[in-house]
C-alpha cells in the first residue's frame, strides 16, 4: 500500500507540474510577441528557447527560433547576437550529423566577426569550431582549441555559461578517455560555473557528468560508499527539475532519472526502499515523456528498468509486456535508435530462451543480429561522413594557412614600404632642413670667408711649393747615395778582384819552378779591366738597385761573393768565364750557382740568367 501511495502522489506530482512548466514557456513566447518587449530581452528570450528545444533534441522547433533571431539581429544590426543564433545552428546541424553543412557557417560568422570586431562573436565563432572539432573526434585539437580560448572567456564576466560548456566538452574529452581525474577536474567546474550562470538545465547535466566520473571510482574499487556518492550526486541533478519548474527541460531531466535508476540497480542487493526509487523514476520518466515528443529512446530506457525488476520479481510475463511495448515504441522513431534497439531485443531473445519459447527466441536473436548490421552500416555511414568532413576541414585549414601567411607577408612587405617611405621622408626633412641651415650660415660667413680662402690658398700654394722642391732634393740625394753605393760596390769587387791578381803573381813569382808569362797576364787584365768597367758602367746606369733588388729577393743572406757571382752571372759570364776571373774550379763555380738558386727558392730548371734579367725587366 505504501509503494502505491507514494506512486499515485508522484503522478499526481507530475501532473500539476507540467502546466506550470507548459505556462512557463507558454509565458516566454507571448512575452516574444508584445511590442513592449524590448530587443535585449527579445534576444534573450529567443537564447533560452532555442537553447531548450535543442537540448530537448526538438531540432525544427530550436531552428524556427534561430531563424527568427537571425532576422532580428540583423535588423538591428547585432553582429553578436546574429553569431549566437548561428552557432546554435551550427550545433543543431552537428548533433543531426549533418556535418557538410557546418563550414558555410562557420565561415559566415567569420565573415561577420571581421566586419565586426566583436570580441563576443569571436568567441562564439571559436566555439563552433571547438563544438565542429569535438563532433569529428579530433579530441586533441579540441582541447588545443579550447585551451587557446579559455583565458578570454574567463575574462568576460558575461559569459559563465558559455565557459561551463566548455569545461563540460573537456569532461567529455577525457571521459572517453577514461581520465577519470581530469574528467572530475572539469565537470567540477562546469558545475560551479553553471551554478554562477543560473542555467539549471547545464546544471542539470553537470551533476549527471560528475556522477558518471565518480561511477569510475566505484567499477575500481566496488566499495559501495562511492556508489552511495554516485546516488547522492544523481540525486541532486534530479532534484533540481522540481526545485527550479521550467528551468530544466523534461528531455535533460529524464536522462537524470535514468541515471539515478541505472546506479541503483548497481547496488547487490535491492532493498524496498531502492526498488521503491528506481520504480519511482521509471514511472516519471514515462510521464514526462508523453508530453514531449522524440522521447522514445528515454521511455524505452525506462521501460527496460521495469522489465529488469520484473525479471527480479520472476515475473516473465510483466517483464515480456514491458520489453515489447519499449520496442513498438522504438519503432516510432525516425531513425530508430539501434543501441537500445538491440539492448530490448537481446533482452527479448534471452527471456524467451529461459522461458524455453526457442522459436521467438530465435527470432529476437534475429533481430538483434539485423540491426547490429544496421547499426554497423550506420555507425561506417557516419564515419565516411565524418572523414570526409575532417578531410574537408584539413584541406580548409592547410588553404587558409597558406592564405595566411601570404597575406601576412603581403602585409608585412607594405608595413616594409610605408616604413622605408616614411624614413625617406624624415629623411629628405632633415636634408632640407640641414641644407637651408648650411645655406643661411655659408650666406652669413661668405664674406668672411673669401679673403680667409685667398690667404689660405697663396699660404698653401707656397708650402705646396716648398714640399715640392725639398722632395725633388730628397729624391736627387737618394740616386746619389745609390748611385754612390753601387759605384762603391763595383769598385770593391774590382779591388777584391785585382787583391787576388797580385796575390796569384806573387804566389807564381815564389814558385821558381813556374814559367811566368807577364804580358800575357798584363793583357788579360786589361781585357778584364775593359769588361769590367762596362759590367760597371751597365749596372752603375742602368740598374743602380742592382744589388738591392737582389737582396730582397734572396730568401737567405748573401755574402758578398754571392754578390760578386750574381754580378758575373747577370753580365752574361759562363761558367768558365767565371772560374778564370775568380781564378777557381769551374765545379766551384757551379756549387755556387746551385747554393744561389736555393737562396733565391728556385728549382734546378731554372737558370740564374734568366732570373736576374727578369728582375729587372720587370
Amino acid at each position: 500500500m505504501k509503494l502505491k501511495y507514494s506512486f499515485l502522489y508522484l503522478i499526481l506530482f507530475i501532473c500539476t507540474l507540467y502546466p506550470a512548466q507548459n505556462t512557463f514557456f507558454d509565458g516566454l513566447k507571448d512575452q516574444l510577441n508584445k511590442e513592449q518587449t524590448s530587443v535585449p530581452e527579445k534576444f534573450k528570450i529567443f537564447n533560452e528557447l532555442t537553447e531548450y528545444y535543442r537540448v530537448s533534441d526538438q531540432y525544427p522547433t530550436a531552428e524556427k527560433y534561430v531563424q527568427q533571431q537571425i532576422e532580428l539581429a540583423q535588423k538591428e544590426h547585432n553582429s553578436t547576437e546574429e553569431v549566437k543564433a548561428l552557432v546554435q545552428k551550427g550545433i543543431i546541424k552537428l548533433n543531426q550529423s549533418e556535418y557538410a553543412k557546418v563550414p558555410p557557417i562557420i565561415d559566415a560568422v567569420h565573415i561577420i566577426v571581421q566586419k565586426s570586431h566583436d570580441k563576443t562573436a569571436a568567441l562564439y565563432t571559436e566555439y563552433l569550431n571547438i563544438y565542429y572539432n569535438n563532433s569529428l573526434g579530433e579530441y586533441e585539437n579540441t582541447i588545443k582549441l579550447i585551451q587557446k580560448v579559455l583565458p578570454s572567456v574567463e575574462k568576460l564576466p558575461s559569459e559563465i555559461l558559455l565557459n561551463a560548456k566548455l569545461n563540460y566538452l573537456l569532461y567529455g574529452i577525457y571521459t572517453a578517455w577514461n581520465d577519470a581525474e581530469n574528467a572530475t577536474q572539469y565537470a567540477k567546474k562546469a558545475i560551479v560555473l553553471s551554478e554562477k550562470s543560473g542555467n539549471k538545465n547545464m546544471l542539470s547535466s553537470a551533476y549527471s557528468a560528475l556522477a558518471v566520473c565518480y561511477s569510475f571510482q566505484y567499477e575500481k574499487t566496488g566499495d559501495l560508499k562511492d556508489l552511495k556518492t554516485v546516488i547522492e550526486i544523481c540525486r541532486k541533478a534530479v532534484a533540481l527539475y522540481h526545485q527550479f519548474p521550467g528551468r530544466v527541460s523534461a528531455y535533460a531531466h529524464a536522462i537524470a532519472l535514468l541515471n539515478l535508476a541505472n546506479y541503483y540497480l548497481s547496488f547487490p542487493t535491492i532493498t524496498p526502499e531502492i526498488r521503491q526509487e528506481i520504480q519511482a523514476s521509471a514511472n516519471e520518466i514515462l510521464a514526462l515523456t508523453q508530453h514531449t515528443t522524440l522521447n522514445q529512446a528515454n521511455q524505452a530506457g525506462a521501460l527496460g528498468i521495469l522489465s529488469t525488476l520484473a525479471i527480479k520479481d520472476h515475473n516473465d510475463a510483466l517483464a515480456e509486456q514491458y520489453l515489447l511495448k519499449a520496442e513498438k515504441i522504438l519503432l516510432t522513431q525516425k531513425p530508430v535508435y539501434y543501441p537500445i534497439m538491440i539492448t530490448v531485443a537481446k533482452n527479448l531473445a534471452q527471456l524467451y530462451a529461459q522461458q524455453k519459447n526457442y522459436q521467438r527466441a530465435y527470432e529476437y536473436q534475429m533481430k538483434v543480429t539485423e540491426y547490429s548490421h544496421i547499426l554497423f552500416d550506420e555507425g561506417q555511414a557516419e564515419t565516411a561522413k565524418r572523414l570526409e568532413a575532417q578531410y574537408q576541414s584539413q584541406k580548409k585549414e592547410s588553404e587558409l594557412r597558406s592564405l595566411t601567411e601570404k597575406t601576412t607577408n603581403l602585409k608585412k612587405e607594405k608595413l616594409l614600404y610605408i616604413g622605408l617611405g616614411i624614413i625617406g621622408l624624415i629623411g629628405a626633412f632633415f636634408m632640407f632642413r640641414s641644407y637651408h641651415f648650411k645655406l643661411r650660415y655659408s650666406i652669413e660667413r661668405e664674406n668672411k670667408l673669401d679673403t680667409e680662402k685667398h690667404e689660405a690658398e697663396m699660404q698653401i700654394k707656397l708650402q705646396e711649393e716648398e714640399q715640392a722642391r725639398l722632395k725633388a732634393e730628397q729624391e736627387l740625394l737618394t740616386l746619389q747615395q745609390q748611385k754612390l753605393q753601387s759605384e762603391v760596390l763595383a769598385s770593391q769587387l774590382h779591388i777584391q778582384h785585382k787583391n787576388e791578381i797580385l796575390q796569384q803573381l806573387h804566389t807564381q813569382l815564389s814558385d821558381t819552378d813556374t814559367d811566368i808569362n807577364i804580358q800575357q797576364i798584363v793583357k788579360g787584365e786589361n781585357r778584364v779591366d775593359n769588361d769590367f768597367e762596362k759590367i760597371r758602367f751597365t749596372i752603375q746606369e742602368l740598374h743602380p738597385d742592382f744589388f738591392k733588388n737582389i737582396n730582397e729577393r734572396a730568401q737567405q743572406k748573401l755574402t758578398a761573393l754571392d754578390l760578386k757571382y750574381c754580378a758575373y752571372i747577370y753580365l752574361g759570364m759562363d761558367t768558365k768565364q767565371i772560374a778564370n776571373l775568380l781564378n777557381v774550379e769551374p765545379k766551384s763555380v757551379r756549387m755556387t750557382k746551385y747554393r744561389l738558386k736555393k737562396k733565391f727558392g728556385l728549382d734546378e730548371h731554372t737558370a740564374l740568367e734568366t732570373f736576374f734579367q727578369g728582375i729587372f725587366s720587370e
